[in-house]
Formats: structure tokens, C-alpha cells, sequence
């Protein structure tokens, strides 16, 4: 989406060295949030403002060491089922209002109510019945394995041993609400007049498309401008004009990056974060798995390597490396041959009958250009003509969730540093699960992952899973795994990434003024 000339105008003037927020940090987000409503956002450019306005229970360090945030500590039973959770006294909300452990429980509560249709509910099905409540089966929550003992402690009673569980509670999902602020300002209570937050930031103002601010609690940090420009040639432009302090690779143009590579001006952070092609089994043709692996194994993935001028790493695995589980299987790669013979055997060797494809992809950053690669190689490599469309992003995750295409590109990136989070998407009625596949077979071998203390083992159980997803019945493609790459100012000395693509705005250090 291209900014309007008044726009640019104002954005401009805002960040002008006469305002008075001119020493602020500026940052290219590039699309707008989908929603700043934790309990219902999905998206990574919601996850960045949210982790910032709000906290959890949990967070991880730099070093991806799980650490107390909203907790003081934490006790976890022999059979490994029960946690108990003492929450850190004296925490305030930004009304001034007192945290409390029922905070917690209430957002548990309505992240798990089925008329909330939380796409996250899912996280939390490892605690005793929630399942079974998220899905309607259950009707009195109070027989949810949670339960606020007091106003600091919480007690959780699990399915079994997850040795994962504490780092669900770093995630957004599951922070506190305040169920009062929802009830009195309904869908407003996300607005910045209405917002009542606890983390080391608040969201001082929203221009939607535009910018959101936020302004520290703490008076040695910054202010932080989010700017939403999707357009890479012009958040580029904004970089070298010093009007934007970070943009990150979303908003750096594939042409400059060689030039930016050769002038050492191109920063990198290794990422926990999967880009793939996902079928919609339910609509045809894709109800066939032969016809699924055919557009598999048509696409040469190499050249996606050679597009991006080598930030990623093509991919036959689901599990990105440095997790447990990732796998090395060539059985999808490339074969032009292959593909043919399969769409030539299976009723397609007049290529004119094959029905009407559409490929849906957001329309940020170089998405388009990916798309685009994507629809060569398919009518190329085997003569079938495939509809790109792109949407801008709110609409996008709308329409993957009402109204699903036959094939769309998505991404995933951890929200926390376990396989469990990337096979745990593709469970039956997972929330973010948007291929409509069920698999039994597949639920019970993550399930078992779930709690094996065993590495080799689980490991085993992992790769087993991914073997069925991507082998066996061929429901997603994985493309690529991309690393973040992003520009700083010089002025920034740190810009500290975490290996989910978060940016912990406090923490960002500058360089002392001489």
C-alpha cells in the first residue's frame, strides 16, 4: 500500500527536527497491526508493539534463557503436572490499579471461550479440559485445570508433562487483561484513550496506516515512532534521509541489497521462522494429495536463494534449524519431470482442463515479487496458469480465516524457541491451522512429543510428524527459512533482535553524544 502525498507530507513535518518528539526512535513496521487485542492477535507486527505495552508471566533474554517477568517464581510438581505461580508484588497497571493473579485467569478464560474465537485458544489445550471448553464441549469453566489461589498465586494442572509450558506464558496470547476496561469500552478498549496496559511502554496515539506512538514510563528511555510503510523503495529513501532509525528486511528494496551487502551496511539475526506455500485440502483440486505434490515439486527453490541474494536458506523442512527435529529429506525437491508425468496420469494431460488456481500472498514488502516467481514456475514447469493475489495485511489474515483460496503463502515465526510451537499449527481445529487438514495420526505423534523427556526420542516423534505433513500427504510447502535482516541508524549502537524478530524497545542502546 502506497502512502498518500498528505501523508507523507505530515509525516514529514512529524519528523522534523522543530517537533518535539524529534529525538525519538523511528521504526518502519511497514504494514498496519492487525489488532493490538492480545487475546486475539496473530501477527508479528501486533506481537512487536504488544510485547512492548504489555508483558507476561515469562520472557525470554536475548540469550533465549526463559526468565521471570510477571512471576516472581514458580514451582513445578514431581509428576510434572502442576505449576504453581507466585506473581511479583506491588506490579501496577497504568490506571494505577493493582495486578492480580485473577487478571491472568480472566484472560485465560476468554482467550479459551468459544464466542471469542480466538485463533491462539489452542496454546493453552494443554491445560486439564481446556480443549474440551474451547470447543463447546465443556460449559462451566471452573472445572478448567486453572485456578487464581489468591491475589499473587495461581495454580495450573496439566495434561501431563510439558516441559514447554513456562514458555507458552512469554507469549501475548496469554497475558493479563483487565476484564473491566473490555466489558465498559467493548472493541474500543484497544484505542489509546481507552487502552489500560502494564509494560515498560504506552500507546500514546494510533493514526491508522500512518503511525502508532508510544511513549516510555520510564523517562530514560526514548519515545519509539512505528511508521507503517509497506513501500520498500520509499522506507529505503526515509532510512537515508535519517527519518527512520530501523526498517527491517520487509522494507529494504531485493535491487539495493547488494550494493547494502558490499557497503557492510546490511545487519543480520538469526531467525526461528519458516516461509511456506499451505493447500486448502478441502477445495478442489487440492482434496488430491497426488495433485498437491505435482505444484511441490514443481518449484525450484534455489532460485529463491538466488532472488534474495542469499538472506535465506531454502528448506524441505517444517522445523527450522537450531530446534529439535529439523530434517534433511529430498524426496520434494525439484523434478520437472516427475510433476508432469503425476498431473498427466491423474487426468490433466490437457493442461486446459485443469480448473482455476488462486494463490493468495499479503501485499508487503518483496511478497509480490515472490508471488510472481512463484506463478512462472508454475505455468513453466508444468503449463499450469495459477491467479496471484495479493491483499493488503489486515485483509489478508481476514480472508485466510473466512474465505480461503485454493493455495496461500504464509510464514511462521516462533513464539517461543520450541518445535512444539511450528508442528503444534497443523494439529486438527488448530486455530491457526489453515489448510483445513486433520490428521489423527499426526495429532497423536505431536501430542507424544509433547511430553517426551526423551531428546532422541522426541526428535524421532518430530521428524516422523513432519514426514506426514510434507511427504505423505503433502499439505504444506516449505520454501525458505529467512533471516531478519534490517538497517540501523548509527546512532543506534544496538539493535537487539530476538530470534523470534522481536525488538525489546528499552533495550535498544545508543551511541553517547561527544
Amino acid at each position: 500500500m502506497k502512502l498518500k502525498d498528505f501523508i507523507l507530507a505530515f509525516l514529514i513535518l512529524l519528523l522534523s527536527p522543530l517537533n518535539p518528539y524529534s529525538e525519538e526512535i523511528k521504526i518502519n513496521i511497514g504494514s498496519e497491526p492487525g489488532t493490538l487485542d492480545w487475546n486475539l492477535a496473530t501477527d508479528s507486527s501486533s506481537f512487536q508493539i504488544i510485547n512492548n505495552i504489555m508483558g507476561g508471566l515469562t520472557r525470554f533474554n536475548e540469550n533465549l534463557i526463559l526468565e521471570p517477568y510477571l512471576a516472581e517464581s514458580w514451582e513445578i510438581n514431581k509428576e510434572k503436572n502442576i505449576i504453581k505461580i507466585k506473581i511479583k508484588d506491588k506490579i501496577k497497571w497504568s490506571d494505577g490499579k493493582k495486578l492480580l493473579a485473577s487478571h491472568f485467569i480472566d484472560s485465560w478464560e476468554r482467550l479459551l471461550d468459544p464466542a471469542t474465537g480466538a485463533d491462539y485458544a489452542y496454546f493453552l489445550y494443554d491445560i486439564k479440559n481446556a480443549k474440551k471448553y474451547n470447543l463447546g464441549e465443556l460449559e462451566d469453566f471452573n472445572l478448567v485445570g486453572v485456578k487464581a489461589i489468591d491475589e499473587r498465586n495461581i495454580k495450573i494442572q496439566l495434561n501431563g508433562n510439558k516441559s514447554y509450558f513456562m514458555s507458552l506464558l512469554s507469549f501475548m496470547s496469554t497475558f493479563p487483561i483487565r476484564k473491566d476496561v473490555i466489558n465498559y469500552h467493548n472493541e474500543k478498549w484497544i484505542e489509546p484513550e481507552n487502552i489500560i496496559t502494564l509494560g515498560k511502554y504506552k500507546l500514546a496515539k494510533w493514526e491508522n496506516h500512518n503511525y502508532i506512538l508510544l511513549t516510555p514510563l520510564d523517562a530514560k528511555n526514548k519515545n519509539v515512532l512505528l511508521i507503517m510503510n509497506d513501500n520498500p523503495s520509499s522506507s529505503l529513501a526515509m532510512f537515508e534521509n535519517g527519518e527512520l532509525d530501523i526498517v527491517d528486511g520487509s522494507g529494504i528494496p531485493l535491487l539495493e541489497i547488494p550494493y547494502l551487502q558490499k557497503k557492510k551496511l546490511l545487519n543480520y539475526k538469526q531467525q526461528f521462522r519458516n516461509n511456506y506455500i499451505g493447500f486448502n485440502v478441502e477445495k478442489f483440486p487440492f482434496d488430491k494429495k497426488i495433485i498437491r505434490k505435482a505444484f511441490s515439486i514443481s518449484i525450484d527453490k534455489s532460485a529463491f536463494e538466488k532472488i534474495l541474494h542469499k538472506t535465506v536458506i531454502q528448506t524441505e523442512s517444517w522445523i527450522p534449524p537450531g530446534l529439535l527435529g529439523n530434517i534433511h529429506n529430498n524426496e520434494n525437491r525439484f523434478n520437472k519431470k516427475l510433476a508432469n508425468q503425476i498431473l498427466d496420469n491423474n487426468g490433466y494431460k490437457d493442461r486446459s482442463k485443469f480448473p482455476k488456481i488462486k494463490f493468495l500472498f499479503p501485499e508487503t514488502g518483496n511478497n509480490r515479487i515472490i508471488a510472481e516467481m512463484l506463478q512462472n514456475m508454475w505455468i513453466e514447469n508444468i503449463n499450469v496458469p495459477v491467479e496471484i493475489v495479493g491483499l493488503e495485511w489486515k485483509i489478508y489474515l481476514k480472508t485466510l480465516d473466512l474465505d480461503r483460496p485454493n493455495m496461500f503463502r504464509a510464514g511462521w515465526a516462533a513464539d517461543y524457541p520450541d518445535p512444539h510451537n511450528f508442528m503444534n499449527l497443523f494439529i486438527c481445529n488448530g486455530g491457526n491451522n489453515e489448510t483445513g487438514w486433520c490428521n489423527l495420526s499426526y495429532d497423536e505423534k505431536v501430542k507424544m512429543a509433547s511430553s517426551e523427556t526423551n531428546k532422541k526420542k522426541r526428535t524421532l516423534l518430530y521428524k516422523k510428524a513432519q514426514n506426514l505433513l510434507i511427504y505423505d500427504e503433502n499439505v504444506i510447502i516449505p520454501l525458505f527459512i529467512s533471516n531478519q535482516i534490517y538497517l540501523k541508524n548509527h546512532r543506534l549502537l544496538k539493535v537487539p533482535y530476538s530470534s523470534m524478530g522481536i525488538i525489546d524497545f528499552e533495550k535498544i542502546k545508543l551511541r553517547t553524544k561527544n
